[in-house]
């Protein structure tokens, strides 16, 4: 496989400046077609999907089966504390899942994301960023597994019972309970998530998962230096050692920043692309996937929402969330900013020169893959 991958100055000699306001790929007719073919037969499976208005929103219902995507693990709670509350919201999605149920269906095995594909569906799993509503009893993680959720990510930005997250400045990994947790997660059946988890967390999950693991929403830390959302090279390679997978995503914050004053920088396409190879060279591509975290109403709106992260963490923990605007969200990457653009990321892995069976791995198939061994 060789990859096409420009220099921050140079991007396959055409100026940013140029490529920003132009097509940024500028492929034949024949790549064009064979981009279209690969985007449209391929059910894109997105590593995190960050609104539930998605769902029922008039404007952006249609947004996910539009943009081809067969299935998507859906943030449906995880930083509350109140456990009542969490699976309160839990039950919410769900009823809202089967009302929406011309537009999208529930994923609890893998036979269900065939399904979705089969109806023109995007299957909705349900997930949790972080596992602050455990406290100290790991029964409510089997309830919540009873109830469908299928990925949950242990911590968020502090420290919980379970272990560090990715804003705690102690960096002191799992605790017992969390070692616990990660048993009991495997059992169960439920995928484990490592994206906002500090570093040592990372590899201590890693290395007490007997089943592979997910990083369903970060970046490169060799190319953007955000603590603990953007993934060294060794974490890369240690979730994909396990046969787990790395979801590389547009959020601004982990894709292009100033490596000493963390102000996050206008990317595009091509940066977010230099991730998806950094991953792929550091782990192979049978660990690299696509994690949107991408919130186009938000976006529109330039706002953002209630104890959203920009909000609340940026100005105190700029090496995470960089430095910029703490009342509206950073522009993502130009090219792939919303998901009526997703299939740029189609035809900028045709320009890059992966195979169809390359592409097809990146854009789903690898976390099917991975879905498939831990569910079933």
């Amino acid at each position: 496989m060789r990859r096409l991958t420009p220099s921050p100055v140079d991007r396959g000699g055409v100026s940013a400046d140029r490529q920003a306001a132009s097509d940024p790929f500028e492929l034949s007719a024949e790549a064009e077609q064979r981009a279209a073919r690969l985007h449209r037969e391929t059910g894109i499976v997105d590593g995190l999907v960050a609104g539930t208005y998605y769902l029922d929103d008039p404007e952006y219902r249609d947004r996910l089966p539009a943009a081809g995507i067969v299935a998507g693990n859906l943030t449906v709670g995880g930083p509350a504390f109140d456990f009542e509350a969490t699976v309160a919201s839990v039950t919410d999605i769900r009823e809202r899942v089967h009302t929406n149920d011309d537009n999208y269906c529930l994923v609890e095995s893998v036979a269900d994301i065939d399904t979705a594909a089969d109806t023109d569906r995007t299957g909705i799993v349900l997930g949790f960023q972080g596992g602050n509503w455990v406290g100290d009893d790991l029964s409510r993680v089997r309830t919540v597994a009873a109830l469908g959720v299928r990925v949950i990510d242990l911590t968020y930005n502090r420290g919980n019972s379970l272990g560090d997250g990715c804003c705690e400045p102690r960096d002191a990994g799992l605790t017992m309970l969390g070692r616990e947790a990660v048993a009991e997660l495997n059992d169960l059946g439920v995928v484990i998530d490592v994206a906002h988890a500090n570093d040592q967390t990372t590899h201590d999950v890693v290395a007490h998962s007997t089943d592979p693991v997910i990083a369903s929403h970060v970046g490169c830390r060799a190319l953007a230096n955000a603590q603990g959302r953007a993934k060294t090279d060794e974490q890369l390679a240690a979730v994909a050692a396990n046969g787990g997978v790395n979801c590389i995503t547009p959020f601004p914050p982990v894709i292009a920043r100033d490596p000493e004053t963390h102000e996050v920088q206008q990317a595009t396409v091509h940066d977010v692309l230099d991730h998806v190879d950094h991953a792929v060279d550091v782990g192979g591509v049978d660990s690299v996937a696509f994690g949107g975290d991408m919130s186009d109403r938000t976006l529109d709106q330039e706002s953002i929402s209630e104890g959203s992260n920009l909000g609340v963490w940026r100005q105190s923990h700029p090496e995470v969330y960089g430095a910029g605007p703490t009342d509206r969200m950073d522009p993502y990457p130009e090219g792939l900013s919303r998901y009526t653009e997703l299939q740029n990321l189609t035809r900028g892995l045709v320009a890059r020169e992966y195979t169809d069976e390359e592409i097809r791995k990146i854009l789903g198939g690898n976390l099917r893959r991975l879905f498939d061994t831990v569910w079933e």
